[in-house]
């Protein structure tokens, strides 16, 4: 968790600027250092259950008890592990979040931000003095199975941790009814649509490797029977027509504001008069907690290192949705996804 400075520290770096906030920074990245290592070597689960010292988790996970010691003290400072008369136990925070919470998967998030911050973050310097990329951010994930999971793992987290509260958003006519996803590889949120309507059919269109994942989702939820998997390009493939509800989750911050717009013409025409597209995205602008404001510009800042990518405002979507002809535009703020907003729009 991040370091956490006291009442005399926090005048120090924010009041007086008697400090140099960059060392919080600095102390940022050690904290990720420290707590992905912990959970590569497995340190949390033994932790879960009762209290280790040093020497006697040193010898049940084969660790050196030296290097291992300055992990533990690392970890205590941070907030990840408790320590009582040389013997360290989880956090609740730890053991919540790290063990219990089975939305929460934190091997999928260390592993994925890993490997970016190995492959693909020393180039932001070039990215940002050229705008090329020395590579393609697509091709990067699914060149690699086990990467290509934790990507859409990752992306399968939030939908877990937020996807009751978008779901509750969304709606379609009694009857049978069409769904189209579009780039939901994971197939959680077509999952979720169909549990709550019954006469549901959902579509969701992604590459190959995109819908692994969601092979797995589907048949984990027996609904192979209302769920189907096309393998396409979003811009190649044609989406079909006649559909009610149109999902483009995550999407539209990976490209520029025209691409969007084509994106959803391509919406438009898929789906029935009266039928609703649903955007889920962060959004900038006015945003509540300066946090979160903080946590949506440094995701853009990655979108932007991984694929010229950028979190749009309110007024861009409005103006897009418009531009295209739908209505009723509206936008719902999501308790669990804090940062995101889910935007609704009609086809006229």
């Amino acid at each position: 968790m991040p370091v956490k400075p006291n009442i005399v520290e926090r005048a120090a770096f924010y009041t007086f600027d008697a400090a140099p906030s960059t060392i919080l920074d600095l102390a940022g990245l050690f904290a990720y250092q420290a707590v992905s290592t912990a959970n590569e070597l497995g340190l949390f689960q033994p932790l879960a259950k009762q209290p280790y010292s040093p020497q006697e988790l040193a010898d049940q996970l084969h660790l050196q008890e030296r290097g291992l010691v300055t992990l533990l003290e690392a970890l205590a400072a941070i907030g990840y592990v408790d320590v009582a008369n040389g013997r360290y136990k989880n956090s609740k925070m730890a053991q919540k979040w790290l063990i219990e919470d089975a939305h929460f998967d934190a091997e999928a998030l260390f592993c994925f931000w890993n490997a970016a911050s190995r492959d693909l973050s020393p180039h932001m310097v070039e990215v940002i003095r050229s705008g090329e990329r020395p590579f393609d951010f697509y091709e990067w994930v699914e060149a690699d199975p086990a990467l290509s999971d934790w990507y859409q793992r990752m992306l399968m987290m939030n939908a877990k941790m937020g996807g009751a509260d978008v779901v509750k958003h969304l709606s379609v006519p009694t009857g049978n009814t069409r769904l189209l996803d579009v780039g939901g590889g994971h197939g959680t949120y077509t999952t979720l649509m169909c549990q709550k309507y019954p006469l549901l059919h959902g579509t969701i269109l992604d590459s190959y490797a995109g819908l692994e994942t969601g092979r797995q989702t589907v048949a984990q939820n027996n609904l192979q029977e209302r769920i189907t998997l096309q393998k396409g390009d979003m811009f190649e493939s044609a989406w079909g027509e006649g559909f009610d509800l149109i999902l483009l989750f995550n999407v539209l911050h990976q490209f520029d504001l025209d691409t969007g717009v084509s994106l959803l013409e391509k919406a438009y025409s898929a789906l029935k008069p009266g039928g609703k597209v649903a955007v889920l995205d962060q959004v900038a602008g006015k945003v509540s907690g300066s946090a979160t404001n903080a946590l949506i510009r440094l995701v853009a800042m990655q979108y932007y290192l991984f694929a010229d990518g950028r979190v749009f405002s309110r007024d861009d979507l409005t103006h897009m949705a418009g531009k295209v002809g739908f209505g009723t535009i509206q936008f719902h703020n999501l308790r669990n996804l804090p940062g995101n907003s889910l935007i609704t729009a009609v086809r006229q």
